[in-house]
């Protein structure tokens, strides 16, 4: 009589992916289009191979939803952030999307949802902020040039550091009769390249820092490449920067590069735009998040609701 092999059903199958071995060859699907997503992606993705390892699963096709349900549980129990294990699960879901593409595991990605979870206060930067920022910075000097520019760049259009990381030289148009310029950026979320648009003071710093960009003997096209190195710039130096910059003022704030982008959206309200404004020039895949920036300033958020209350 014929006995199955003791290896579970995998072993009758002619192509079987290894879980640490399918790792790499879905990072480099994913770096084709996201390359600055490699690095956190494969962090992530090699965490949730360790757990498979310690649990004994070997293959792709032995992972059920229950197991990664339990992968959570225990990074909650480690003490990981609600915001890390959201992030996680979106990077896990998109990496069963892609196998089960191919065949190679059961799992349903829709099962796994991120966490649903309350952001912190944010800290915005706005405009007297942002003037603070650069005058501690001399374009005169080629570190500060780029620095500053960064900023602007940040201020004027509220792009994602993902965003302003991936401008090529040849995706930037000519400076416009009204001292305007635009380009054109990849969202991430939505991969569809959308345009922004800065103004005239950001343009001159442009034109400066193209004079040296253009001096670097490099084969990439980006536009933020580090002289030293011949590489573009990483989103940990932009961090960086804003964090020295942000110490150098005094400013007692947490500024990040998205902080730029809450400014941004408030500047467009302060400015008498409407959500849509928000939303369109910020390039948001949904309206939700166009609506979220209500409430992020305080004064505005009680202006708006206090129309529809009785006061005294």
């Amino acid at each position: 009589m014929y006995k199955r092999p003791a290896r579970f059903p995998l072993a009758g199958l002619l192509c079987v992916m290894n879980i640490e071995k399918s790792i790499p060859i879905y990072l480099k699907w994913k770096e084709g289009h996201t390359h600055h997503s490699y690095k956190p992606y494969k962090r992530q993705l090699e965490l949730f191979a360790r757990f498979t390892k310690e649990k004994g699963m070997t293959y792709l096709k032995e992972i059920t939803g229950d197991d990664i349900i339990d992968y959570y549980a225990e990074m909650e129990t480690m003490g990981y952030s609600d915001a890390t294990r959201a992030y996680s699960a979106r990077i896990l879901k998109n990496y069963i999307w892609f196998w089960k593409g191919r065949q190679e595991t059961k799992v349903n990605p829709d099962e796994i949802i991120p966490t649903k979870f309350t952001n912190a206060d944010k800290d915005i930067v706005t405009r007297d902020d942002f003037e603070e920022l650069i005058m501690v910075l001399d374009e005169r000097y080629s570190d500060d040039l780029v620095k500053k520019l960064v900023l602007h760049l940040l201020w004027d259009t509220g792009m994602r550091v993902s965003e302003l990381l991936d401008l090529n030289l040849t995706s930037i148009s000519k400076q416009g009769i009204n001292g305007l310029r635009t380009a054109k950026v990849r969202t991430r979320k939505s991969m569809r390249y959308n345009l922004v648009v800065w103004g005239s003071d950001t343009n001159k710093l442009l034109n400066t820092y193209l004079g040296l960009r253009l001096c670097i003997d490099c084969k990439s096209n980006k536009l933020f490449i580090n002289p030293k190195t011949q590489k573009p710039y990483t989103s940990r130096s932009i961090q960086r920067w804003i964090k020295q910059i942000t110490s150098l003022t005094l400013l007692d704030k947490n500024i990040t590069p998205h902080s730029f982008r809450h400014g941004k959206a408030n500047e467009i309200l302060d400015q008498g735009g409407n959500v849509r404004d928000v939303s369109a020039i910020l390039r948001h895949v949904s309206p939700e998040s166009s609506f979220n920036y209500l409430q992020l300033c305080e004064r505005r958020y009680k202006e708006i609701a206090g129309k529809y209350l009785q006061t005294a």
